[in-house]
């Protein structure tokens, strides 16, 4: 997400001379960093605080380390640019949920079978990052067909626990732009009121 000023602020030095106007591209960039989240005392305050309620409101039982999961880049008096966005591991499935698509490539991904599969409370597999295979009676193979991974039953037939399939195809259900435009109209004017009286205040 990126917000820039810069035609806000040729409105803004309309009326504005001498001290006033040499504090004003300060004071956006003052303005852009608190809307985002960005500097002591902001973080987790601004947009970044909105996505992560919108998150835990649309998305089925987020982690709270995703819900977090956040990089910034400030914007300064020569760069009024401001950026936040999911680091780069949340990216790798936070782009799916904003964007839709389709998933793929190598491994293939390993998708739960409904009811077989055990998740945990936010609805993933328990355990996946120590691997798929839970069980001793568990392995991987291909049943008439389907690759993935298997649970041997006492009568010697098998059910699906895991699919592993070529891709995956995603919704687009969180809609990241939307809010953070929805947010910054809201919020960055009054923002920018407080850092430009505080600038001046504090003006030489």
């Amino acid at each position: 997400m990126r917000i820039d000023v810069k035609d806000n602020i040729k409105e803004v030095t309309k009326w504005t001379t001498g001290v006033q106007k040499k504090q004003v591209p300060f004071a956006t960039a003052m303005a852009i960093n608190k809307t985002l989240g960005i500097g002591k005392g902001n973080r987790m305050k601004g947009l970044d605080r909105a996505m992560q309620k919108q998150m835990i409101k649309k998305l089925d039982r987020p982690m709270a380390r995703t819900t977090k999961a956040f990089y910034r880049i400030g914007a300064r008096k020569t760069n009024l640019t401001g950026t936040l966005g999911f680091t780069e591991w949340a990216n790798k499935f936070m782009q799916y949920l904003v964007h839709g698509g389709v998933r793929s490539g190598e491994p293939k991904v390993g998708v739960p079978y409904i009811p077989n599969a055990k998740l945990n409370k936010f609805g993933n597999i328990a355990g996946r990052k120590n691997g798929l295979i839970k069980k001793q009676n568990q392995f991987i193979g291909n049943i008439k067909g389907i690759d993935g991974v298997w649970e041997r039953q006492k009568d010697r037939s098998a059910k699906l626990m895991v699919a592993f399939k070529n891709s995956v195809t995603y919704q687009a259900m969180f809609p990241f732009y939307k809010i953070a435009e929805s947010y910054a109209k809201a919020n960055f004017d009054k923002n920018f009121a407080e850092a430009f009286t505080k600038a001046l205040r504090n003006a030489k």
